[in-house]
């Protein structure tokens, strides 16, 4: 199965509940060069911070091109990375670079670059539910001019899902009913994702999947970590 790189946490954040809502803007029909998603991810904490966490996210200010940030495009899955994480990342680095292990070296790196066109933000300690904000600049697949892809990991390393815990996703696409921006979904999967191996494992079904209006509408619901690829294409 496929993996992707994800950090090694020793001391995850227990959480109830996430939700992330992505809306695909069709901006790249009227003048740019990429759509534009914008994503609002909230998580729910089984308890308050005990103290104040810094967590790092996309600044809110510009679409971030996952191209330069990651390789797969796989920002989602770095957004919401708890800096004191990142911290433990950096001294597994100067392990490997002691014991001269190049696959750990070069993972961490990849992990870390995925980290340069993010800026921490601060949580205060009392706080349990954390909110992310901000927009995914989606440029066509290599080799096409109309084919998009989005991928979304909920809720991310830095957090770990406990008892009933509900993981809910909701994308929102341009539909083949929208006649300006008419587009077909050529996959929508979701995958039940182990994050300690970086392994996807089974499928996650759909709770909804259809067109309402001008939209089309996905909704996965799930108890674990789940993973989700999304390509759709303009006709």
């Amino acid at each position: 199965m496929t993996t992707i790189p994800t950090l090694t946490v020793s001391n995850p954040i227990d959480i109830r509940w996430s939700h992330v809502s992505c809306t695909v803007l069709s901006s790249s029909k009227y003048g740019l060069e990429y759509d534009r998603v914008k994503v609002l991810h909230e998580i729910g904490l089984s308890s308050p911070l005990p103290q104040d966490e810094s967590f790092y996210a996309p600044p809110a200010n510009r679409a971030i091109d996952v191209r330069t940030v990651f390789p797969d495009g796989n920002i989602v899955s770095f957004v919401g990375q708890r800096f004191s994480d990142l911290q433990d990342e950096l001294s597994k680095y100067g392990q490997a670079v002691a014991e001269g292990n190049v696959a750990e070296m070069n993972r961490i790196h990849d992990l870390m670059k995925s980290t340069t066109m993010l800026s921490p933000v601060l949580f205060k300690a009392g706080t349990q539910v954390l909110t992310f904000e901000y927009e995914l600049a989606l440029h066509p697949m290599e080799g096409t001019t109309s084919d998009f892809e989005l991928t979304l990991l909920a809720p991310m390393p830095s957090f770990r899902p406990s008892g009933q815990s509900q993981i809910t996703v909701l994308v929102e696409l341009p539909s083949s009913n929208n006649l300006a921006f008419n587009a077909q979904v050529l996959e929508a999967v979701g995958y039940q994702f182990d994050p300690t191996t970086g392994t996807m494992t089974g499928e996650v079904p759909k709770m909804v999947d259809g067109d309402y209006g001008l939209r089309r509408v996905i909704v996965w619901n799930w108890q674990v970590d789940p993973f989700f690829r999304i390509q759709y294409r303009y006709q």
